[in-house]
């Protein structure tokens, strides 16, 4: 690996964990604070790409105001068939009336999609190419193995805010689909997911 890439993955690597460390000592308070915290971090991450390594550019999909599903996904993710990408940061909001717990898991899911309702994802940075996968919700596929992540949280206001430490982003690549679905509520929720593609 060259001594300039090596850079360049410092730099993102930095800006990772000094926003992972912010967030672990002082979480944010309400979704809107983590959207806010979001748009201010991405931005600069996504300026290194631009500057440095242009092929490695950063997305956003999202749902907004949708009832959770524990046979349909909130969010899903997928590879092109011979690309690679990872997740970097998840939000999900509750906007239930009432408290109501609810439990997402993030799986991976093989690498079809059955009943994907397809979403365009938006560029960080408008210069960025179309995204290579496939991204939307609705997916109906089976989940394979165990949840690489279980996120819960009440609904009644409440949310989380997933950002992955420098080394633990969530990869997939060649097809892989990458599921995230209730486990465990059908809360109404908005949920973002931010991922880079490689």
């Amino acid at each position: 690996m060259s001594t300039e890439i090596c850079k360049i993955i410092a730099m993102k690597r930095s800006l990772q964990e000094k926003n992972f460390m912010r967030e672990f000592l002082n979480p944010a308070r309400c979704f809107e604070e983590a959207l806010d915290r979001s748009r201010t971090f991405w931005p600069k991450y996504e300026q290194i790409n631009r500057d440095h390594c242009p092929e490695d550019p950063v997305y956003a999909i999202t749902k907004s105001g949708a009832a959770l599903s524990t046979t349909a996904d909130t969010l899903t993710f997928q590879a092109a068939a011979a690309g690679q990408a990872r997740i970097l940061e998840l939000i999900i909001g509750g906007e239930s009336t009432s408290s109501a717990v609810n439990r997402l898991a993030v799986q991976r899911a093989g690498t079809s999609i059955t009943g994907n309702s397809a979403q365009t994802p938006e560029k960080f940075n408008s210069r960025s190419p179309a995204a290579a996968g496939v991204y939307g919700s609705t997916g109906t596929q089976a989940l394979v193995g165990n949840p690489m992540l279980l996120l819960a949280f009440n609904s009644f206001g409440g949310f989380i805010r997933w950002v992955a430490a420098p080394g633990e982003e969530l990869h997939y690549v060649n097809s892989e689909v990458i599921s995230m679905r209730s486990a465990s509520g059908t809360a109404v929720c908005s949920s973002t997911g931010i991922f880079e593609e490689l």
